[in-house]
């Protein structure tokens, strides 16, 4: 079997196929399969009305593990390590900020604060409320702290897959020196995609870059994402860097640079 190292790029947009990248070391590359070929194809977002709904989130959650359960089975493959970009659980009620997010910022990198379990029963309250008298979908309190929902969901299953790392694709980019401009930006994803190439080896000739479009579903920043947050899980922790504490399970991790 292969080994292969998996970035998600968690999306709760409705109908948005979810960024799943599977990638495997060929020689000094990391290199992506084509999954837009494969007939298996990953779950759809629900929209942010879903995300206060637990048993809505899990069973996302649940598609997402089974998909690539499932792509792992027919073509051979063993997930040796998981990458997401999302908080991997909530923040402990006792804290004010994460141990991570307080090192960011720190650092000068920003980021959305990780609710703690109690904070999200009072979003989810006031989410369900906004719904219940009519609110839009898109005007719904909280909504970057909503997707988190969803993201702790998928977390908690693919940790019945292989280890799970919580990986910021922002940080990654401030690392290499290629976060100027927002990713969304005309071509600010592709600036973001060669700074990791001098690291992963792809995309490097003319066929990897237009393989690109076919490494998962999703707009280009969504590729390059799960593609930069499957780079830093393929890193051996000798060559990784955290902001946080792991040993309190609390840390983001990034790419130590010689």
């Amino acid at each position: 079997m292969q080994d292969v190292v998996i970035g998600i790029d968690v999306a709760c947009a409705k109908d948005k196929p979810l960024p799943v990248v599977i990638c495997y070391q060929d020689g000094d590359t990391l290199r992506p399969l084509l999954l837009n070929s494969f007939a298996q194809q990953p779950p759809r977002g629900r929209g942010n009305p879903s995300t206060v709904s637990a048993e809505t989130n899990q069973a996302y959650a649940r598609e997402t593990r089974h998909y690539i359960e499932e792509v792992c089975l027919q073509h051979h493959l063993n997930p040796v390590r998981i990458g997401i970009d999302s908080a991997l659980r909530a923040r402990p009620n006792h804290m004010h900020r994460r141990l991570a997010e307080s090192a960011l910022n720190a650092s000068g990198i920003s980021c959305y604060k990780t609710p703690s379990g109690e904070d999200f029963d009072r979003i989810i309250a006031k989410g369900q409320a906004h719904l219940a008298q009519g609110g839009a979908a898109n005007r719904m309190p909280h909504a970057m702290q909503l997707f988190m929902l969803p993201g702790i969901a998928i977390a908690e299953e693919m940790a019945k897959v292989a280890p799970c790392l919580e990986i910021y694709p922002q940080a990654i980019a401030r690392r290499l020196g290629s976060a100027s401009l927002h990713k969304t930006k005309k071509g600010q994803s592709l600036v973001q995609l060669k700074a990791v190439s001098e690291h992963t080896g792809w995309p490097a000739s003319e066929t990897d870059w237009a393989e690109l479009k076919h490494i998962c579903r999703g707009a280009l920043h969504d590729k390059v994402d799960a593609y930069s947050v499957a780079w830093v899980a393929s890193l051996p922790e000798s060559k990784r860097e955290y902001f946080g504490d792991p040993q309190q399970d609390d840390a983001i991790w990034v790419p130590k640079l010689d």
